[in-house]
């Protein structure tokens, strides 16, 4: 009787053993997926960033640690950052989220707008659209174009919820400090246009120019972030005009053929006579 009831308090309490151990790792589980949702869904390079403090920032977050949360999590914070880095230990959601709330404060702009931009990178509008550009079209009337377009796109673009936790992490709460950090990506996304259209755009136009004689239509793909351009040129067209791709709702031009676009269907007639002949040699057979 007495080994029964040992053998049975071993299993209840193995079995306390199991469902504690359980609910501890969906704890961490559910602690790491709200850390993640915190910082906008994708806390890696948060933690890139938090890793490869220097020595007197880490210091800071360590102290500031200790204070918020004593000063046993903080030597246990300390003794574990090099396998949390080294990954040979796991930290857990409700650490991370801990020491990461830490870490705006102490952040400097330039690393808050790496990791938004990050973010917009991922998360930020798309567009296509075509720029039809005639002859007497200048660099200056096609960076504008673009520019433009891609302000009225940024400008009414609704930011995703993922952005809007990034934004509210970083700036804590800060209505200022948030309207700098979308005035960045404003400036960044405004200044990125202006350049790649003034680096490329030349090239095309001078293109057209040395060949006006003999080009009827030529097509040139700018990509500026997720905006994506075809600038085309017709020689019957006047100034810059900007239209949505051929085969999308509201599109206001259908690019022309080019003037030797029936000689790319001759290959079809080629292939079609000789599969007429094979099969009548095989028949022949």
């Amino acid at each position: 009787m007495a080994h029964y009831r040992r053998a049975n308090t071993r299993r209840n309490y193995q079995y306390r053993s199991y469902n504690s151990g359980r609910e501890r790792a969906l704890q961490h589980i559910r602690e790491a997926e709200e850390l993640s949702q915190q910082l906008g869904g994708t806390d890696r390079d948060v933690k890139e960033y938090f890793f490869s403090l220097p020595r007197h920032q880490l210091q800071a977050v360590l102290e500031a640690y200790g204070t918020a949360f004593g000063r046993d999590k903080r030597e246990y914070a300390e003794k574990a950052f090099h396998e949390w880095k080294s990954g040979q230990k796991k930290m857990s959601g409700l650490v991370a989220g801990r020491l990461f709330n830490l870490l705006p404060p102490l952040m400097p702009f330039e690393k808050k707008y790496d990791l938004v931009a990050n973010l917009w990178r991922e998360m930020g509008p798309s567009s296509h659209k075509v720029l039809r550009i005639g002859p007497d079209a200048d660099i200056e009337t096609i960076v504008e174009r673009t520019r433009d377009h891609v302000m009225e796109t940024v400008q009414h673009y609704t930011i995703p919820e993922r952005l809007q936790q990034r934004f509210q992490w970083l700036t804590m709460g800060d209505v200022n400090v948030q309207q700098q950090l979308m005035n960045h990506l404003l400036e960044m996304d405004k200044r990125q246009t202006v350049e790649l259209t003034r680096l490329q755009i030349p090239t095309m136009l001078e293109h057209i120019r040395n060949h006006a004689d003999h080009t009827h239509r030529l097509a040139q793909v700018l990509q500026i972030g997720k905006h994506k351009f075809e600038m085309l040129y017709d020689k019957n067209a006047s100034g810059v005009t900007l239209a949505n791709p051929t085969g999308t709702p509201g599109n206001k031009w259908q690019s022309r053929p080019a003037a030797n676009d029936n000689t790319s269907w001759r290959w079809l007639w080629w292939v079609a006579g000789g599969l007429v002949l094979l099969w009548l040699l095989l028949r022949g057979h």
